[in-house]
């Protein structure tokens, strides 16, 4: 009788996991072949343009609104009813995609140790599976239907329409979106040369419009040489103070720039613009 055979379990590891598959912290299914596919269209909300791209930025956004629609309907004197729904929309979004998310994502290197520990641990008591309890929502915030976000966007609307809104109540409510860069796909910028401060050459001032995105990337080369990275950033103006190549000398700089968003540059690079730096 031939001996048994041995299958080795195989571990899935924390970067292996897939978010959306409906089983958390299990590796990625083989993909199907391609002539079983079947296109699936997913009928997603189109984000406004003043909703923050990043997920990072959301539960301040989410805050800000429903704190200050409270004291814009002072004014806009909308139905109290209808506003005390979507400020309760708001507030459990940003506990959602705050401290709840953030719970679930530290949760998972927990949850993977604790499978490794009861496959290849020791331990003479009944092992215990590492459980989950994030905190549980601020007093006052509670539980909404599904569809949140798509009702403060409807609701935004609504607060656009009123005859009592203000430029200026958009922009404390954060509902006054920056241009899109999807209609701007690179960014833009100027150069101008500049004294500043007690420097021995003048310095370049580069002022850029980065169209709702989080920042910049600017890039330089000079006196021929290979393109460098001078800088993310995520304000403008950008001030390149580099002493010159060769004291006394003027000397060509030339710049391009590239979006910078999630971490990473992205898109592609502007056009090369130069100016001349003197002593």
């Amino acid at each position: 009788m031939p001996p048994e055979t041995f299958t080795p379990l195989t571990m899935a590891l924390w970067n292996q996991a897939t978010w959306n598959s409906g089983a958390l912290w299990s590796p990625s299914a083989p993909a199907p072949s391609p002539k079983h596919n079947k296109i699936r269209h997913n009928r997603t909300m189109k984000r406004q343009r003043y909703f923050p791209s990043t997920v990072a930025a959301r539960p301040g956004w989410f805050n800000q609104f429903a704190t200050e629609l409270a004291i814009a309907n002072n004014t806009l004197d909308l139905p109290a009813a209808a506003v005390t729904a979507i400020i309760a929309d708001a507030k459990f979004c940003a506990y959602a995609c705050g401290t709840w998310l953030t719970a679930v994502r530290d949760h998972g290197p927990a949850a993977t140790q604790g499978i490794e520990d009861l496959f290849d641990g020791s331990s003479a008591e009944p092992f215990v599976l590492p459980g989950f309890a994030p905190a549980p929502p601020p007093v006052g915030v509670t539980a909404v239907t599904a569809g949140a976000l798509t009702r403060i966007f409807d609701f935004v609307k609504t607060i656009k329409a009123s005859p009592h809104y203000t430029e200026n109540m958009g922009l404390n409510l954060g509902i006054v979106g920056q241009e899109d860069a999807a209609d701007n796909p690179v960014p833009e910028f100027t150069l101008k040369v500049e004294r500043s401060g007690p420097v021995t050459c003048e310095c370049v001032k580069v002022s850029f419009k980065k169209f709702g995105r989080q920042g910049v990337v600017i890039y330089s080369r000079r006196g021929g040489g290979a393109w460098e990275m001078l800088a993310i950033d995520l304000a403008s103006p950008y001030l390149d103070a580099r002493p010159l190549l060769v004291a006394g000398t003027p000397e060509l700089r030339e710049y391009r720039l590239q979006y910078y968003d999630d971490a990473a540059p992205i898109g592609g690079f502007t056009e090369i613009i130069g100016i001349t730096v003197s002593p």
